[in-house]
Formats: C-alpha cells, sequence, structure tokens
C-alpha cells in the first residue's frame, strides 16, 4: 500500500443472520490516509476529493445455498457498489468472494460517509470470513 491509500477491516468473522441487511464493522488496518477515518459503523470523509473504494466480502464458500448481497452504502443516496449473486455461483468464480470497484467524490455535504453492508437469504446463518474496503485517493480538492 502507498501512501495515497488506505484500508478498513473487519476485525473478525462475522455470523450474518438470514433476510436481514448487515453493516460489517471495520477497523483501520492500514497506514492513515489524511482525510479518511473510522466513523464507527463505516468510513468517513473529512476531506473532499476523488476516492476509489475497492470492496472485498469473503463469503463461506462451503454454504452454496441462496444469493449474496453486498453493497457499501452511502447514506441518504445510492450505494457506490451493488452486487447480488448465486452463492453457489460466487463460490465457482472466485472462492466466495465478492470483490467491487468504484469510485466517486466523497466530502461533500451528501457523500460524507460509506458503510459495507451484507445480506444473504440462505435458511441459516452464514459467516462473512472477512470484509474490506480499500481507500485509494485519485485526486484530491487542492
Amino acid at each position: 500500500m502507498n501512501a495515497e491509500e488506505t484500508a478498513f477491516r473487519t476485525e473478525h468473522p462475522a455470523l450474518v443472520p438470514p433476510r436481514r441487511m448487515t453493516p460489517l464493522r471495520l477497523s483501520m488496518d492500514a497506514p492513515p490516509l489524511k482525510g479518511v477515518v473510522s466513523s464507527g459503523p463505516g468510513i468517513r470523509f473529512e476531506t473532499v476529493g476523488w476516492y476509489e473504494v475497492l470492496l472485498a466480502v469473503e463469503w463461506d464458500p462451503h454454504d452454496q445455498e441462496g444469493t449474496r448481497f453486498s453493497h457499501t452504502r452511502i447514506p441518504g443516496q445510492e450505494p457506490l457498489h451493488s452486487e447480488a449473486i448465486s452463492a453457489a455461483v460466487l463460490t465457482q468464480l472466485s472462492g466466495g468472494r465478492q470483490l467491487l470497484r468504484g469510485n466517486t467524490i466523497f466530502g461533500l455535504d451528501h457523500t460524507l460517509e460509506i458503510v459495507l453492508e451484507v445480506w444473504h437469504d440462505s435458511p441459516r446463518p452464514v459467516t462473512v470470513r472477512r470484509g474490506e474496503l480499500r481507500i485509494r485517493m485519485l485526486s484530491d480538492s487542492d
């Protein structure tokens, strides 16, 4: 990782109940990036800039029933990332890892925070082994 990016990750696997949107609590797990901080439930952007956000959610590949959904919710806005995919297909394609990339301008009144959320419709709880958002500065407001 270079000085222009940072990462926020789950500290432990999370057991996700069926049919309930579940935020994953993320902690900074890399050198800090100026103006990008943990907000408790998500990541807060205190500096206006153009950022790339790479999402990675590692679902338990042994449970292949149902659909897996991940997104980065921007409160009051459309999500930056959003994907729903069959658990069996996800396991075949990537061993259960959802990987998404997006970018937008953060730090304005309506884009101050993002939260990583997951959902599934398997008939039992499913483990998310790890969730991560990597943030890369593409251009700042200066």
